[in-house]
């Protein structure tokens, strides 16, 4: 994995509590092809071997981050960290792009957990598109803590 060292503005970040225990979550969030039922923000998604472990290769498309754009974006991702009941880290790198996306887990007792959302991305063809890549990071938090606190 390879650090983002400047990146401007801060990550987009955000959690929630989910009414589910933490090994619940996980197995639920470890299911890549149901992300869509779950999660508005994915049209498709998939893992290479079906399993999320580092090394494996995500591929997914995302809806648009308004429903009158009609576009779906696609993107391929290296897992980079994998860690079952805590966190798992993805790093998109694309010429002049550069993104670490981590979604995080933690439990809050036996029936309770949060889940959270971290992105931040650097390079210039970031840059030169940051306000739509801001709209679509903010997007993709919202949408995912929203699915999530749905899923409990």
């Amino acid at each position: 994995m390879r650090g983002i060292e400047h990146a401007a503005p801060l990550p987009i970040t955000g959690s929630t509590e989910v009414a589910l225990p933490v090994e619940r979550m996980w197995a639920l969030f470890a299911d890549v092809e149901r992300w869509p039922e779950w999660n508005p923000c994915f049209w498709r998604a998939s893992v290479d071997g079906g399993e999320l472990r580092e090394g494996a290769t995500l591929r997914f498309a995302f809806n648009p981050i308004r429903p009158a754009l009609l576009y779906k974006l696609p993107a391929r991702a290296e897992i980079v960290e994998a860690v079952p009941n805590d966190r798992v880290t993805w790093e998109v790198d694309a010429p002049g792009f550069h993104a670490l996306h981590s979604y995080r887990f933690a439990p809050l007792g036996p029936e309770r957990s949060t889940f959270g959302s971290w992105e931040v991305a650097e390079g210039p063809t970031y840059r030169a598109l940051r306000a739509f890549w801001l709209a679509h990071f903010r997007y993709v938090c919202r949408e995912s803590l929203a699915g999530a606190r749905a899923l409990g």
